[in-house]
């Protein structure tokens, strides 16, 4: 707990420190607020902590009891003159009715056969990097492919993607239909309008599509378009977020990332990461470096053929790559001021602890915390891993998978943020887990 609360005030950006006493820990800032912090008495409950001022403003106040380690960390942030919590939070769709979507099979050879989404909901995925990327290349391929013939695809702006070559009708509305028998169209007002509209076209039958890419501008932070697709109720309702792929350019990509916060983003919340323009020259060490210390958890291709059996399978709702042991609680820094996070933990979740855990990050990291995936291990459903997503302050409701995909049953995390605290996260879980199962002990 002491290690918890001094990475906490780090955070929340305060000076000061976290002592023991003989009461509990007290916390100390160098603007001269004292408070204490310690476990309830047996007359205090159903509180399991209590927070008292000793020194500073609201010293007299009387001790204020907190149900759980989060609502404890909320209201020392508040005694502290942290402000308040980041913004509340949010979940996406709810839980499809029916049975969950099953862990995608691999073949002998490893290939992974698709995905179907959540029943119902058409599949979109996520193009993105930044200018010079080869995402315009990149996509004419892809749209070659017949599997694609029932693709709809959505750009930012209509002339950034270049396949005039190939239109054979436009109409006023931006909505033109290639030769590949795919659809186009432009992002009129905004993502989620056009997403509706096209559904509603599709609806009325004046169009037909099973699945949609999104072609974002290369310099473009793709988190608002991600936050919308997860938590929009009517998007939430008609889509389903299959995942994520940058495209980062073998020639030019350290010199991007090192200059250009918007390519650090784009890389950071990738699902998979395809090199681009290997052929002009082979991607130096040091980009494959600065990608890992980016985002660790994504898997990285060279080929656009692989990147495009990606798109066909669901490149996150598949899998979650499993953290290597040297990142396990500690953070891998790129001189963007990212920090890879992986996080494991072998004893069951309780389910009520996992959602203490999502509120708590969503407090107190706020926009500091890029994106975090990763598999669980519920108390209550050992069997099936819980797929947990989410960006900034928005999550996905969990996905429950059918089975582990690789046999090893245990929590593995990977979270994607801004100055950090390496240790933290880790020691967030434990703590609310820990308060959880002391609390249905006693009770």
């Amino acid at each position: 707990m002491r290690g918890l609360i001094a990475e906490c005030l780090m955070l929340w950006g305060i000076w000061g420190r976290c002592a023991a006493t003989g009461g509990g820990l007290e916390v100390r800032t160098v603007s001269g607020v004292r408070v204490r912090v310690r476990q309830a008495l047996a007359a205090e409950r159903p509180a399991r902590w209590m927070l008292e001022s000793l020194e500073g403003p609201g010293a007299a106040r009387p001790p204020r009891p907190a149900a759980s380690v989060a609502g404890l960390l909320g209201a020392l942030r508040k005694a502290l003159g942290a402000g308040n919590a980041g913004p509340a939070l949010r979940v996406g769709r709810p839980e499809p009715v029916g049975e969950p979507a099953a862990l995608p099979a691999a073949d002998d050879a490893g290939a992974r056969r698709p995905s179907a989404p959540p029943p119902g909901l058409t599949p979109v995925l996520v193009v993105t990097g930044f200018l010079g990327s080869g995402k315009t290349t990149f996509i004419r391929k892809v749209l070659s492919d017949p599997r694609f013939a029932r693709a709809a695809v959505i750009v930012n702006e209509f002339g950034e993607i270049g396949l005039d070559h190939d239109i054979l009708a436009s109409s006023s509305d931006a909505l033109i239909r290639l030769s590949t028998g795919c659809l186009c169209c432009a992002v009129r007002s905004d993502l989620i309008a056009t997403l509706l509209d096209l559904d509603a076209r599709r609806a009325h039958g004046e169009i037909e599509f099973d699945r949609i890419l999104i072609e974002t501008s290369g310099l473009a932070d793709p988190v608002p378009i991600l936050q919308a697709l997860m938590s929009d109720p009517a998007v939430a309702a008609r889509f389903s977020l299959e995942g994520v792929l940058t495209l980062v350019d073998a020639v030019h990509g350290r010199s991007t990332l090192a200059d250009h916060v918007e390519a650090r983003r784009q890389v950071a919340v990738a699902d998979r990461l395809l090199v681009t323009k290997t052929d002009l020259a082979p991607a130096p060490a040091g980009l494959l470096d600065d990608l890992n210390a980016l985002n660790p958890s994504a898997d990285r291709v060279s080929h656009p053929q692989e990147a495009a059996e990606g798109l066909l399978c669901g490149l996150g709702a598949a899998r979650v790559r499993r953290p290597d042991k040297g990142l396990a609680d500690r953070g891998a820094r790129h001189s963007g001021g990212y920090d890879g996070i992986a996080v494991t933990r072998a004893a069951p979740i309780p389910a009520v602890a996992l959602t203490l855990f999502l509120q708590a990050l969503a407090d107190h990291a706020g926009s500091r915390l890029l994106r975090l995936k990763g598999l669980a291990l519920i108390a209550e459903m050992p069997g099936r891993p819980a797929l947990i997503h989410g960006v900034q302050h928005v999550f996905a409701p969990p996905e429950w998978l059918d089975r582990w995909p690789d046999g090893e049953r245990h929590t593995r995390m990977m979270l994607i943020g801004a100055s950090l605290p390496p240790r933290w996260p880790g020691r967030l879980l434990e703590a609310i887990c820990a308060d959880v199962q002391a609390a249905g002990e006693i009770s």
